[in-house]
């Protein structure tokens, strides 16, 4: 493990999944590693004319290591979405929604979002946190930030301030925790995607395009009267989504997947520590 991968990976916070976020990540450097190799030992061949070298590594990124990147992440992508949804089952439970047959009660909470956004900017914060009166809350979180005068961060602050008054056993912060690991994770896979869109040449338009045509085929399986999605290394899988079910396969074994998929078998080799 080389000194940038080390740095990178000592980012991501202690936390019940971190061994497999840094497992993840580390996976990502080191496919874009490969590709580094690939595409500096594709260059320095004589063989190649030099528009011939430029299609090469992008047939290099597009066919292998652009899916292996996206099998790599995997793991990092499911902790963000975990999370994400971690939150939104919280906030749900701490800020229902209002009753929209409650014409009283909506005037109520415009009036107490204008008078937020009356408030100099320095005193919008401090009045909101101070205040113990939950309807103020309801008022502000029950809206878009701007129509009380708050930026996205000051809301977000705000919301995770009343969420650890109304929420018990410090959940709240757990999913914090969890956020952040899952965030630095991910901070080392856009480190290894720069490094492969720079080995490319291409610019960043170009090579977005690119990313998105070179996903491997979704492995789709038949599990009794569901169709699953096949994730290769793990015990179970998830139903097919909609996008999977279009443009999945039925793969009959592993060696079919991986021979029109050769991204996923790379980014199941492990890398070097």
């Amino acid at each position: 493990m080389n000194i940038r991968a080390q740095q990178l990976l000592s980012r991501i916070p202690d936390h019940p999944s971190t061994a497999s976020l840094r497992t993840a990540a580390l996976e990502c450097l080191a496919l874009s590693d490969r590709f580094g190799a690939r595409a500096a030992a594709i260059k320095a061949d004589p063989s190649f004319t030099a528009i011939g070298r430029e299609k090469a590594v992008k047939d290099e990124a597009a066919k292998t290591f652009l899916p292996g990147l996206q099998v790599a992440y995997a793991p990092i992508a499911r902790a963000l979405a975990s999370a994400k949804q971690a939150r939104a089952a919280i906030f749900a439970s701490a800020f229902p929604q209002p009753d929209p047959t409650n014409i009283a009660a909506a005037l109520e909470r415009q009036e107490i979002r204008a008078l937020v956004r009356e408030l100099k900017p320095g005193e919008r914060m401090a009045f909101i946190s101070g205040s113990r009166d939950e309807r103020v809350a309801d008022a502000v979180l029950s809206a878009p930030p701007v129509l009380s005068g708050l930026s996205d961060d000051m809301f977000g602050q705000f919301r995770d301030l009343v969420m650890e008054r109304r929420v018990d056993g410090g959940q709240v912060a757990e999913i914090q925790k969890a956020e952040e690991a899952a965030e630095a994770a991910q901070a080392a896979m856009i480190v290894a995607r720069n490094d492969i869109r720079t080995a490319t040449g291409l610019p960043d338009r170009a090579f977005e395009d690119l990313q998105k045509s070179s996903a491997p085929t979704p492995w789709l399986k038949q599990a009794g009267d569901q169709v699953v999605k096949v994730i290769p290394g793990e015990m179970t899988y998830p139903a097919a989504s909609a996008d999977d079910l279009a443009l999945g396969k039925f793969y009959a074994n592993a060696d079919e997947y991986f021979a029109e998929n050769p991204g996923a078998r790379i980014a199941a080799t492990p890398a070097a520590a």
